[in-house]
């Protein structure tokens, strides 16, 4: 063998040892990788369907790259579009990781199939591997949130923000297990980040509103309800916290406008018939509140002591209140109620929670019947006529104060908002 062909044999032996063989997939080309790259910082900042349209390139760019499937797969659950969601954790539980980002990618596959022992080892892994991941850190916090037990999520999660600050995904998180933990004043501020992040991710307004509800900052969550509301008028479970606020501050007209929004929306919702029933008869509508309670009855068998507890306060008192006098709607803050308010707090489902959405879910538009548009239109008109001669638009303080004593000592049979985890791989 001659010199030249001795010298060139190491060079011909590491090209066969890298050659893909015929029929091997390809690894992802550069522009796969950058596009990859780009949708996991879109997800990061909540601006899910940017994410998703950049997760769709990689994947037609490396049809056969089970991790751009792999994170595809978390903003698809986050979009709930969980069909989708399975089907692409399904291609990648094939993955064989050797990198962090592999068992990261393997990990989000297994939490949305809900083996999360086999998650919480692959979300380890990643880290022993590289320590400064952020989703990795994210990911276990996602876990441990998911098995209830919240203070090592809120560790896991402040260690993914020391890395990353503006993850707005793991402010998400923190701030609903902030609100779970009744530290509401973290939960606005995590809330707010988020905003600061992406100001158009409207649904973290709704998450701050309930928040601020619990603060007793009445005011702020109606800001917030109602500027998500412009966005999003068919969003049911905001004009419902929307109406919970509105009783609070005694705005019990506000609240029966809601509630007929609620009720056309989801016709279903037993406790908004509740609800509605408590403000007619403090707005001083006793029959028309009874009639509601009973409605709530037959919609909500579960809760038939506390409805039947609530009828027999209303029979048993008599005359309802003097009806209040038609208002604008106030735009000065109102002052917090005199006497504490608790209102029942939904029990969380004992389920993989609900993700955010990157827009509000549309309940489909039921209409309703004659008799309910006639009664909505009367109270509408009835809201917006104009004052008569010497006769005050807006209540008093001392009206007001009344009012939201009365709601006080009649609370509303449920809370509203969100109080399970948030699950975003």
């Amino acid at each position: 063998m001659s010199k030249s062909v001795k010298a060139l044999l190491p060079a011909f032996i590491l090209a066969s040892l890298l050659a893909v063989p015929a029929g091997a997939k390809k690894p992802p080309g550069r522009a796969a990788q950058m596009n990859l790259d780009s949708a996991v910082e879109a997800y990061h900042k909540a601006d899910f369907e940017g994410a998703i349209e950049r997760f769709n390139k990689a994947v037609a760019l490396a049809p056969s790259w089970k991790t751009a499937f792999a994170y595809r797969a978390m903003c698809r659950w986050a979009m709930g579009d969980k069909d989708g969601a399975a089907e692409d954790a399904g291609q990648a539980l094939k993955l064989r990781p050797n990198t962090a980002q592999t068992f990261v990618g393997r990990g989000m596959a297994r939490l949305i199939t809900k083996d999360m022992a086999g998650a919480d080892e692959d979300f380890r892994k990643a880290i022993e591997l590289d320590p400064d991941l952020p989703e990795a850190h994210y990911a276990l916090g996602t876990v441990a949130s998911v098995k209830g037990d919240l203070a090592a999520a809120l560790g896991h999660l402040d260690n993914s923000l020391r890395l990353k600050s503006n993850y707005a995904v793991a402010l998400l998180l923190r701030g609903n297990l902030r609100d779970r933990r009744k530290d509401f004043a973290g939960a606005v501020k995590d809330y707010t980040r988020v905003i600061e992040i992406n100001p158009k991710f409207s649904t973290a307004l709704y998450w701050r509103a309930k928040s601020f509800r619990d603060l007793k900052e009445y005011r702020k969550s109606i800001n917030d309800l109602d500027e998500f509301l412009e966005n999003a008028p068919d969003f049911v479970d905001g004009v419902y916290l929307r109406s919970n606020v509105r009783y609070i501050m005694g705005d019990f007209e506000g609240s029966m406008a809601d509630l007929d929004r609620v009720i056309e929306l989801d016709p279903g919702r037993g406790l908004a018939y509740s609800n509605r029933g408590q403000a007619r008869f403090q707005h001083g509508d006793k029959e028309g509140a009874l009639a509601d309670l009973r409605k709530a009855l037959e919609l909500e068998p579960s809760r038939k002591d506390k409805i039947e507890a609530a009828i027999r306060q209303i029979e048993s008192g008599g005359a309802a209140p003097a009806p209040g006098k038609p208002r604008a709607r106030r735009s000065e803050p109102a002052q917090a109620p005199e006497a504490e308010v608790v209102a029942e707090p939904v029990s969380p489902e004992e389920t993989v929670a609900e993700p955010p959405r990157s827009r509000p879910v549309k309940v489909k538009r039921v209409e309703p019947g004659s008799g309910d548009k006639e009664e909505a239109g009367e109270r509408a008109a009835a809201q917006t006529r104009q004052p008569e001669s010497g006769e005050s638009a807006e209540p008093t303080e001392e009206e007001m104060g009344a009012r939201r004593r009365r709601a006080a000592a009649m609370p509303p049979l449920e809370d509203s908002g969100q109080d399970q985890a948030i699950f975003v791989p």
